[in-house]
């Protein structure tokens, strides 16, 4: 299991390092090039630590001339770069996506913050293979196209998810729900995805699989933005080690205020009516998409 942020993370920490060996690497190549500009260097290296020392002894008296000194070597400095036709900024590292400046995320047209598919792509279908959705690469967000659902039920169903992402829901337990091959788990794992490219942990389950989540995973999960439980029927229920999983991860989501998802061919009064009691407790506080 791994969310977008700690994927994302781990390139971003990947990326600082392969760009500080570059600008070391470069440096070094300037430098035996141009032995003028490391002695230049070398020297405002000198008076700058000499201008420190002064402040922490409080010696005021050599500032004034440190301060001269200094100058001169950046206009000399300044000199040397261009008439050698050296980049001012040689000695530092150098952003690898002008998109997003190697931060991983960017701004969409509405201010939302977002992921920079432009250099996380593979941080973003690494997450989603480790966040249950390994099977469903052929659902994608590009071809995703809300004018399909225009004035129909599942539009408005995706809008009830959206607002759930965005806290804007009084109710953080719903139910997805629809007839059978009516697109319920294309929407539950476009929603999953869309929810990751926002930068939150999300995650896609199906409930009779439940019960093989390690004691970790479960702990993990208790605290995702974000979890779908798909193919839900009461019948599952009937499951101990399933209606265990599901009453622990429940419990914990509802405490935390986490947005969980039912997805489940079966009305609502039906679910609580036939689940077992635990589940059918908390499924009665649950709204509907």
């Amino acid at each position: 299991m791994k969310t977008i942020n700690e994927a994302i993370g781990e390139r971003l920490s990947r990326i600082k390092l392969e760009k500080q060996m570059d600008m070391n690497d470069m440096i070094e190549r300037v430098y035996r090039k141009f032995p003028e500009l490391k002695k230049i260097d070398g020297d405002l290296v000198d008076v700058r630590a000499s201008r420190l020392i002064c402040s922490i002894e409080q010696d005021d008296a050599p500032v004034p001339a440190l301060k001269k000194r200094e100058e001169e070597l950046l206009a000399q400095r300044k000199k040397f770069l261009l008439e050698n036709n050296i980049p001012e900024d040689f000695d530092r590292e150098q952003i690898r996506c002008p998109k997003c400046g190697d931060t991983g995320f960017t701004e969409a047209s509405d201010g939302r913050r977002v992921v920079c598919t432009a250099c996380m792509k593979d941080a973003v279908i690494e997450t989603y293979n480790e966040s249950g959705m390994r099977d469903f690469s052929s659902f994608t967000i590009k071809s995703f196209d809300l004018n399909y659902y225009k004035n129909s039920e599942r539009k408005r169903q995706f809008e009830g998810l959206r607002k759930l992402l965005e806290g804007k829901t009084d109710k953080k337990l719903m139910l997805l729900n629809g007839g059978i091959q009516t697109g319920k788990t294309y929407l539950a794992v476009i929603t999953c995805k869309y929810a990751a490219l926002q930068g939150l942990s999300s995650y896609y389950v199906k409930a009779e699989t439940l019960m093989y989540l390690s004691r970790e995973e479960l702990q993990e999960l208790k605290s995702y933005d974000l979890i779908v439980i798909d193919d839900y029927s009461a019948e599952v229920t009937r499951n101990n080690r399933i209606a265990n999983t599901l009453h622990t991860l429940l419990e914990a989501r509802l405490a935390a205020d986490r947005a969980t998802v039912i997805v489940s061919a079966s009305p609502l009064e039906v679910l609580v009516a036939d689940s077992d009691d635990r589940i059918a407790g908390k499924l009665k506080s649950a709204g509907t998409l």
